[in-house]
């Protein structure tokens, strides 16, 4: 059995993450821009894939774009937010 293909991808137009797995959407995360950090207030996973850890692989993907292009977050969303708060060599990426 081949191994499902996660992309996340930035859609600044949108303002938002989305999470693909095999091409389809799984989920993503809604933000707004404020100089060099992004607030994030919403990560949701598609209803049909839920509870299959794709938020976390969400949260992984994104901020390793927020990282590469040199930006912080405020994770506004709880669920965003104890995803960093678990991780402490996330702890750098928030704008405090």
């Amino acid at each position: 059995m081949t191994e499902p293909n996660f992309v996340v991808t930035d859609h600044p137009e949108a303002n938002r993450f989305e999470m693909h797995r095999d091409g389809e959407l799984v989920g993503f995360a809604d933000y707004r821009v404020r100089g060099n950090t992004l607030a994030v207030p919403h990560v949701e996973t598609l209803r049909p894939h839920r509870g299959q850890g794709y938020g976390a692989r969400l949260m992984d993907g994104l901020l390793e774009i927020i990282r590469a292009d040199g930006r912080r977050i405020d994770p506004i969303c709880p669920f965003a937010a104890g995803h960093i708060a678990a991780d402490p060599s996330l702890h750098e990426l928030r704008a405090d």
